[in-house]
């Protein structure tokens, strides 16, 4: 297998991706998932964390055992944000990845009281204009299972992909049923979403014992799974 498909495992890891008291997310909390793209093995670590008012929410996914050697490096992201109104509101986002021959880089940051985005992707220049809704793609997850607690999920969402806006669709199933990972078994509520005519959907399995933090990760494309994350190890 070549280096370009364990990098193509790490993407689809990031692209995936709650409470001490009401109408709040878990704080302090890191999880970690083994991940299995065909014979490529990866880690991937989420990881969730507050001062004061400002919350962080980091990813971390790197190759494993044989196919580290020939795809050396990690890929790094976070999103800082806010909950104002019982709505996640992003304050930046930030990429590193050193994955690639010649690494990647972007920051973004929100600027709220002039309702506009600026920052790069690579060598391109970001300048849009800032939605009331709109979310990084590391922070859907967050604001899915924010809103899944309380009874509140949209039918889509518009995130920030790179430089550009795109528009999420959700689906959703109530019928819980119990999966065991690694880290145990888990009675769970299944989750899925996809960008606007893609047929790659994006499923993941929350566990309401564990404050709606997924345990099992999972992308089909054309009815074929090609990307399974399953939860090893959950700190908090």
């Amino acid at each position: 297998m070549k280096a370009l498909t364990v990098y193509k495992l790490l993407i689809i890891a990031c692209t995936f991706f709650l409470s001490e008291e009401a109408n709040a997310v878990p704080i302090d909390y890191e999880a970690v998932y083994s991940v299995k793209l065909m014979q490529a093995d990866g880690t991937l670590r989420a990881k969730l964390e507050k001062n004061e008012e400002v919350y962080t929410y980091s990813l971390k996914t790197e190759p494993t055992g044989f196919w580290k050697l020939i795809a050396n490096g990690s890929i790094n992201e976070s999103s800082a944000f806010e909950i104002i109104d019982n709505e996640i509101r992003p304050i930046n986002y930030k990429l590193i990845d050193t994955i690639r021959r010649n690494p990647r880089e972007s920051i973004i940051d929100f600027d709220w009281s002039k309702k506009v985005i600026k920052g790069f992707y690579k060598d391109r220049t970001i300048d849009l204009k800032l939605e009331e809704s709109i979310l990084t793609r590391v922070l859907l997850q967050i604001e899915i299972m924010h809103q899944k607690q309380n009874n509140g999920m949209k039918d889509s969402y518009l995130i920030i992909d790179r430089d550009e806006i795109k528009e999420i669709d959700i689906s959703s199933s109530n019928s819980k049923r119990k999966i065991s990972v690694p880290f145990g078994s888990y009675d769970v509520i299944e989750v899925s979403h996809r960008s606007r005519n893609s047929n790659r959907i994006n499923t993941f399995w929350l566990a309401p014992e564990l404050d709606f933090i997924p345990i099992k990760l999972e992308q089909t494309e054309n009815n074929k799974v090609n990307f399974e994350a399953n939860l090893v190890q959950l700190t908090r």
